[in-house]
């Protein structure tokens, strides 16, 4: 279901888009993009041709999700192989879960100034490696394998190799730990557990952190690929 039909939207389906509407929208340039294809972030549909052959297309799903990836290209100064990476190691069903998100707060009335909102997501880069998603408490409750409680969950680390390294969510508390001893070794498990907890701490004592709204960033992709203008407060700064 797209982000329109949620919000009553009458759209033809399926709902797919070029890759120039792709490109303009996301903001990610059409080589990153199949990139990103690539490691399993996104996934292009085929649509076929009048006259033979085939098209590529995309949902408008894969189009918000890519431009979470824009986002963090540019703000933690990412190369699209990183980008990748992270995107698609995540756990399954967390970026369209936060396009989901989004559905009530988007709308073709609702302006072309991108405001925040207290159920926004965000991504942390701690101390320019660790990547977090910060999410409200209500939506929290959506990962169960996740610590009960957290919000600030860890997606892993940037490696020295240009590389991401995923950390488990159920290493964070003692039932996920006991799923993972059953089909680890003792040694990987003891290897892992010391990097999320160092995670978890590092956090706590950061010497720096860099943030990116990504609902914010998902809300304005929204509109651009429909046709509407956006822009966000910080562009009318001199």
């Amino acid at each position: 279901m797209t982000a329109n039909e949620r919000n009553g939207a009458e759209v033809p389906e399926p709902l797919l888009f070029g890759d120039a509407d792709a490109v303009a929208a996301s903001g990610m340039p059409l080589p990153s993009l199949r990139v990103l294809q690539a490691a399993g972030a996104i996934q292009a549909q085929k649509t076929p041709k009048a006259h033979g052959g085939f098209k590529r297309m995309w949902r408008e799903e894969d189009v918000l999700i890519a431009a979470i990836g824009a986002a963090i290209s540019e703000h933690f100064a990412w190369n699209i192989r990183i980008v990748a990476e992270a995107m698609a190691k995540t756990r399954p069903g967390t970026w369209s879960a936060l396009v989901a998100s989004i559905a009530e707060t988007i709308s073709p009335e609702a302006g072309p100034l991108i405001r925040s909102s207290k159920d926004d997501w965000y991504l942390d880069l701690v101390d320019r490696k660790l990547l977090f998603l910060r999410v409200p408490h209500l939506f929290a409750m959506l990962f169960h394998d996740a610590p009960p409680g957290e919000t600030n969950l860890l997606l892993g680390q940037a490696t020295s190799k240009d590389t991401f390294q995923m950390l488990p969510w159920l290493l964070g508390h003692p039932e996920g730990r006991a799923k993972l001893a059953a089909i680890t070794s003792p040694a990987q498990m003891t290897t892992a557990e010391r990097a999320y907890k160092l995670a978890m701490a590092t956090r706590a004592n950061a010497l720096s952190t860099a943030s990116i709204n990504i609902s914010m960033q998902v809300r304005a992709t929204w509109r651009r690929l429909h046709g509407l203008d956006a822009h966000f407060l910080q562009q009318a700064l001199p």
